[in-house]
């Protein structure tokens, strides 16, 4: 399947939050969406989102870069339609590890 018919909410999510939506990432898979968000202390946290498959979509959310090498990841699938809240859960979750 393509992102063609989740890139709606993808984008009036990155919108909501001011994020910078990347949708290729050069030497990566030819088609991605993820987005960085980082700390005025220097750590960055990544969201990516996997294209939809069976009616589920898969939600990634991990440490690009922290303070002291953690490992922070947490993965979510839901049914499209919940794929809009999951999105905000991830936010959620990276700005818990922002906060932590």
């Amino acid at each position: 399947m393509s992102y063609s018919g989740i890139d709606p909410i993808i984008r009036a999510w990155t919108e909501k939050h001011g994020f910078t939506l990347f949708d290729r990432i050069e030497g990566m898979a030819p088609s991605i969406r993820c987005v960085y968000i980082s700390t005025k202390q220097g750590e960055c946290f990544q969201i990516w989102i996997d294209k939809p498959e069976s009616g589920q979509v898969s939600i990634h959310a991990a440490d690009v870069e922290t303070h002291h090498d953690e490992e922070l990841r947490q993965d979510w699938s839901v049914p499209v339609e919940d794929l809009e809240s999951a999105l905000e859960d991830a936010v959620v979750r990276v700005q818990s590890w922002m906060n932590r």
